[in-house]
């Protein structure tokens, strides 16, 4: 069956990781989308030096180790909207190789990155502009990737009709164009029910290209990160797609339940939501 797991923000912070690993290991997850290395503006990691955020990022290895929690992927360096030169280009690939490092020291394969987007708001939807430039770009990157060992996942981002790689279809295309197995797709649910398509057939048409998830609700294109089945989204649809490509990844959850709950019903709800993520590993499982 397949794993399920969380954000990292869900349970803890850059300071005491260690309660909150056992606190998501006592819920039932089998380990954490790490996000220590999302926001380049607010993470201190990259300000650090390699060696600083080496000796760092290897002591939350140990812990999640001895917690019995599996460091699955992280969300790579954002954001990647505010580019529209090469040279902007050029410094979110620097972002992007130090947050392929941070998986590296974390012993985590994968890493999750949003889809280069320098035409938003900058006259609407260039499709094939925005699809070349993604090509060579990540072309660029996947030797680095290859080097280290770590697959980078393009996710679908939640601008339908603005972004071209809102669209599996597109992401499809640049990994084609790209041809490295460590230049993946990961799908954004929660973004992907905005377009109102087919999940089941997309997911097909991705097959082996998918090699992630973020796992959330949504509706009426409202990425507001909901818990499942508190929205639209075909859960059947993208369970059945699931099993029928053999996804063998982590059912990883991109929710949370808001810390203004108060006890014991945040406990409850939060043991709970980890309930969910296990139903629809089951229901995606070919076990």
């Amino acid at each position: 069956m397949l794993k399920i797991g969380i954000r990292s923000d869900a349970y803890f912070g850059m300071e005491n990781y260690e309660e909150g690993m056992a606190l998501m290991k006592a819920h039932g997850y089998d380990g954490f989308d790490y996000q220590g290395l999302a926001s380049v503006p607010k993470s201190p990691l990259y300000k650090m030096s390699d060696e600083e955020m080496k000796a760092y990022l290897t002591k939350v290895k140990e812990s999640a180790k001895a917690n019995g929690l599996e460091i699955y992927q992280l969300h790579g360096a954002l954001p990647c909207v505010d580019f529209a030169d090469e040279e902007g280009c050029q410094t979110q690939i620097k972002h992007f190789k130090t947050s392929i490092l941070g998986a590296k020291y974390l012993g985590c394969p994968k890493v999750v990155v949003h889809p280069f987007m320098p035409y938003l708001d900058r006259g609407g939807l260039i499709v094939e502009k925005e699809i070349a430039l993604n090509i060579r770009l990540f072309k660029q990157l996947a030797p680095f990737a290859e080097e280290h060992g770590v697959t980078v996942c393009i996710e679908n981002v939640a601008v339908p009709n603005e972004v071209a790689l809102s669209y599996l279809g597109n992401i499809k295309k640049v990994l084609d164009e790209v041809n490295s197995k460590y230049i993946k797709c990961c799908l954004d649910i929660g973004h992907f029910e905005a377009l109102r398509r087919d999940v089941y057939e997309d997911i097909c048409s991705l097959g082996n290209g998918l090699a992630a998830l973020h796992v959330h609700d949504s509706a009426f294109g409202q990425d507001r990160h909901n818990l499942p089945f508190q929205g639209l989204v075909d859960w059947d649809g993208f369970t059945r797609g699931l099993k029928q490509v053999g996804f063998d990844g982590v059912m990883s959850l991109e929710t949370q339940i808001d810390g203004r709950t108060p006890e014991p019903m945040r406990t409850q709800m939060q043991k709970s939501l980890a309930g969910i993520a296990r139903y629809l590993a089951e229901q995606a499982s070919n076990e």
